[in-house]
């Protein structure tokens, strides 16, 4: 089990190198800092202030108290028969399930390291927490302005629930497939589950954007699937990797090409010229 697992996180961060955690749309949060340790509760507002300087780069708004939090979280973890520290970097926030009104109080967004500084040198403790620190928020920082930049002008709001509806996909393979002979065009299919976060970058990054979506609707007519629930030919469920995306033949269901995961702006109009 433990091997399946460890081939699973390592083909994920082949296929994606990068975090599937999302931050667009996050503008406002309570910077807090959780410290389970004794032994570096000291550093707690030098964290603090870096975490309040970052969110000011970025342009985030920590006045008040609002429902979402940024969070680090340290405390003391045995590693061996050293003592050393994990720090975590997280966001939490209420967030609503499928099918349920009711809203829960998630983590959004986690990053983590393991850290064995010499507890009896107070130098090394700071050097390398202060380190630690630097270089979590720092991701953060890059993923927040990755996630939010705005690479086209034109670009249409969506959510998962909308996305179809909004961006014109077809939602049926067999009508999907009518239409694309009709027009002489190969279908070009976007598979995905409700539960992918790679989806969601895709379908609000990328294929939201109205400059890409002209070039997909000038060479392709498509079709967006549940790879869970949604019919389709049995060739495109065989990778259950998500999201995919199959150029096919509609006359007689071959794919021409597969491109399997989250691709960047640049790397996706690559795509779309092969």
């Amino acid at each position: 089990m433990m091997k399946k697992l460890c081939i699973g996180l390592c083909t994920t961060v082949l296929l994606y190198a990068q975090s599937f955690y999302v931050l667009t749309g996050v503008d406002s949060y309570d910077p807090i800092v959780a410290n389970m340790s004794a032994k570096t509760e000291k550093y707690s507002s030098d964290i603090k202030n870096l975490m309040v300087e970052t969110s000011k780069e970025l342009g985030i708004d920590i006045s008040g108290h609002p429902s979402r939090v940024l969070a680090f979280v340290i405390k003391d973890v045995s590693l061996g028969n050293t003592v050393g520290l994990k720090v975590d970097l997280a966001v939490g926030e209420y967030v609503r399930r499928e099918g349920s009104a009711q809203p829960v109080f998630g983590e959004t967004y986690m990053q983590s390291r393991l850290i064995a500084p010499d507890f009896k040198d107070e130098d090394d403790v700071e050097d390398q927490l202060a380190d630690t620190v630097e270089e979590m928020l720092d991701s953060f920082k890059r993923q927040w302005i990755a996630d939010n930049k705005r690479l086209s002008k034109k670009k249409r709001t969506v959510t998962h629930e909308t996305f179809a509806k909004v961006m014109g996909y077809e939602t049926d393979y067999a009508k999907a497939k009518k239409k694309a002979l009709q027009a002489g065009k190969p279908l070009m299919v976007f598979m995905t589950t409700s539960y992918c976060p790679w989806c969601r970058k895709l379908e609000n990054r990328i294929l939201s954007q109205l400059d890409i979506d002209e070039k997909i609707k000038q060479h392709y007519v498509p079709v967006m699937l549940n790879l869970d629930k949604d019919r389709y030919p049995s060739q495109l469920g065989k990778t259950r990797f998500t999201p995919i995306i199959y150029i096919v033949e509609p006359g007689t269901d071959k794919v021409l090409h597969q491109f399997t995961g989250y691709s960047s702006r640049g790397d996706f109009l690559h795509l779309l010229k092969r």
